[in-house]
């Protein structure tokens, strides 16, 4: 691969500059790649009818082909040419979340190449709910598909900084629009069978789908969720259980590497910061989903520059199952963690 002279524009991510999204939207129209923030994380956008664009963005990220693509529109209406039929309950969900984090699976027509669509008779597509993203798409003027912009298998990124520490010199540009409100990747739905399916678990809970689609979608089990095994530069160990369990099971293994002459990060929430000794980075408040999810990936990122392994909180359920999903798919090893009878 020839290395590229990234282009980096930064702009007011509530009010871009137009002349910076037009460049950039015509940049994608052309074959070229762009990053750019969403409401969930950075995407690396290209042209989906360009095949040769599309190649380019599998070699960047080095992901595997076989690894179907999302659609990213400007418009709902902008769905139609791709999908043989919209059903009611697409309708009623892309009222409730588009604009916005769900990734909703349809019957194509055939009409986008197959590179996009991994060989298979679906496609994948959302509207993202965020200024820099929606302005550069109708730019574009064409349907754009937007994976995480970086390495495949690293954790996702929610700053420009972290595109271009993976894909500097891989890709044309970086629309830098600051960090990514959200922090975290869209659900996606499969809406082709009987019950609609959660094939990907993320921003919006199965819970929020119920409430509109009168229907508690199926999950895919854990092993289906191939586009989230996310590779981290030292081991990270997941301590899980009763809150003060978990802190006393940490300070105990902080210890032994310690002991060891092994550099200790340590990821907790805000309130139990100063419980630990080391190199300690908060992520989030207890009980809020929201918070954890804007700061998770940034965490493991900064954590994994300055330890030699990390020591990871849990998650309890009520914090979001997709989160805690992101830290299994990122530790090494998951520990419980038991009180002293």
């Amino acid at each position: 691969m020839s290395i590229l002279d990234t282009i980096v524009w930064r702009v007011d991510a509530s009010n871009p500059d137009p002349a910076v999204l037009a460049e950039a939207g015509q940049m994608i129209r052309r074959g070229r790649l762009v990053a750019f923030p969403t409401e969930t994380v950075y995407g690396l956008g290209a042209n989906a009818l360009d095949v040769e664009a599309v190649e380019a963005l599998f070699a960047a990220k080095g992901r595997p082909r076989d690894n179907p693509l999302i659609l990213h529109l400007a418009a709902a209406e902008d769905l139609f040419p791709y999908v043989r039929e919209v059903p009611p309950l697409a309708t009623k969900l892309m009222g409730a979340f588009w604009p916005g984090p769900l990734t909703l699976v349809f019957f194509g027509t055939g009409r986008l190449p197959a590179v996009v669509t991994g060989g298979l008779g679906t496609i994948a597509a959302r509207v993202p709910a965020h200024p820099v993203a929606l302005g550069i798409i109708r730019a574009a003027g064409v349907p754009v598909v937007a994976p995480s912009a970086n390495l495949s298998g690293r954790p996702s990124p929610t700053t420009a900084a972290h595109v271009l520490a993976d894909l500097r010199g891989r890709i044309d540009a970086v629309v830098d629009g600051g960090p990514t409100p959200l922090g975290i990747e869209s659900t996606v739905l499969d809406l082709t069978g009987k019950v609609p399916r959660v094939l990907r678990r993320g921003a919006v809970s199965s819970s929020e789908i119920a409430d509109v689609a009168g229907v508690m979608p199926e999950e895919a089990p854990e092993a289906a969720e191939k586009d989230f095994r996310c590779r981290l530069r030292v081991p990270l160990i997941l301590v899980e259980g009763e809150a003060q369990a978990v802190v006393e099971k940490i300070r105990s293994l902080y210890t032994a590497f310690a002991a060891e002459g092994k550099r200790v990060g340590i990821l907790t929430r805000e309130e139990r910061a100063g419980d630990y000794p080391g190199q300690v980075v908060p992520c989030g408040r207890e009980g809020d989903t929201r918070s954890v999810g804007a700061c998770l990936y940034a965490a493991l990122r900064q954590l994994e520059t300055v330890a030699d392994v990390i020591l990871a909180e849990g998650l309890p359920a009520e914090a979001g199952a997709a989160l805690q999903r992101r830290l299994r798919q990122a530790a090494s090893e998951v520990v419980r963690a038991e009180r002293e009878p």
